[in-house]
């Protein structure tokens, strides 16, 4: 390996990127997180790549210590370098090209971010001794890498983690994806926040418990969590659905990977407090005898799991490791 160089991790999500500038020793160098943009075209897509270019200059590194980049996109990235990503709008190639311009980069890796957050777990988190784990990335959308004997799955076609479009309820909410009843459209921080307000429509639980607390945009759960910890129906309601929704959806899941461990990750995670004994128990209730042991708990690296997981990808890409490549299952682009 080559010494001493740095590696730039973008994990771009539906509501914010987030920058991070990483050692090969996995220490983190510089990190930022700004809204995501709208990236529709080589304008917009120079912008952005000139922000990067402040970024790392902010953080006291040349462009010429960066040895590698990677971008954690929210989408299924196939094995031609196409991105699949309904839930935002961006021109992967272009930004890729931008990106690689402004940096004197011949590759801009790409992989699925939540691949990329079962990567960083692996590499720096809290999947631990475990030979096999789910990570499940709960944010403005709902993803999951697996991880199998030490390796990420990507599958033949991307999608070995689109956990978030199992469906889980037959001709439910319509999702972004063209199909309906997905999990992601009921335990996301969008679908979570669409429960609250469903919850308001329908006058759901006693009226006289509800708050003045009120999500600002469609996604905002830290709203949601703040009602539910002064006691509105409308936020238990809304964790309510979740836990059901999404404990169905990881007992599915358990019967086919069997996982030593489920790591919750994403913006989402950081209210677990207010539903992680709940979803414990909604998922033994629904899952296979012999998973129902499976141990569930919040992932260590939190929102930098895909920050650190797209470095360490950039690392692999840039100092032809091929064989480790391989090994973890992950197609280069």
């Amino acid at each position: 390996m080559e010494s001493n160089r740095l590696y730039l991790g973008i994990d771009y999500g539906g509501t914010a990127v987030k920058m991070g500038i990483v050692s090969e020793e996995g220490l983190i160098m510089g990190a930022e997180s700004i809204p995501a943009p709208s990236l529709p075209d080589e304008a917009a897509c120079r912008a952005f790549a000139a922000q990067v270019g402040e970024f790392v200059a902010s953080t006291g590194a040349y462009r010429s210590e960066i040895g590698g980049i990677a971008l954690a996109v929210p989408g299924v990235v196939g094995e031609d370098g196409s991105v699949f990503s309904p839930n935002v709008t961006v021109d992967w190639p272009e930004l890729r090209r931008q990106l690689g311009r402004l940096f004197s980069q011949d590759v801009v890796a790409t992989l699925n971010d939540a691949n990329a957050a079962a990567l960083g777990e692996l590499w720096h988190g809290g999947s631990g001794n475990a030979a096999s784990a789910l990570l499940v990335t709960i944010g403005t959308g709902v993803g999951a890498g697996i991880i199998a004997d030490g390796h990420v799955l990507q599958g033949r076609n991307g999608a070995a983690g689109e956990f978030g479009h199992m469906t889980v309820v037959r001709g439910g909410r319509p999702c972004r994806c063209g199909r309906k009843g997905c999990v992601e459209q009921y335990a996301s921080a969008r679908g979570i926040v669409q429960s609250f307000r469903e919850a308001d429509e329908r006058g759901v639980g006693n009226p006289v418990t509800y708050t003045a607390i009120e999500p600002k945009h469609d996604t905002d759960t830290v709203s949601v969590f703040k009602a539910c910890r002064a006691g509105d129906a409308r936020a238990q309601y809304a964790l309510d659905v979740f836990n059901d929704r999404l404990g169905f959806a990881l007992a599915q899941v358990a019967c086919v990977v069997d996982p030593d461990v489920i790591l919750l990750g994403g913006g989402v995670a950081q209210g677990a407090d207010l539903f992680l004994d709940d979803l414990r128990a909604s998922y033994r209730e629904k899952c296979l005898s012999s998973c129902a042991d499976t141990e569930i708990r919040t992932a260590r690296l939190s929102n930098q799991a895909g920050v650190y997981g797209a470095a360490r990808y950039a690392m692999f890409a840039t100092q032809g490791l091929a064989d480790e490549f391989d090994a973890f299952g992950i197609n280069l682009h």
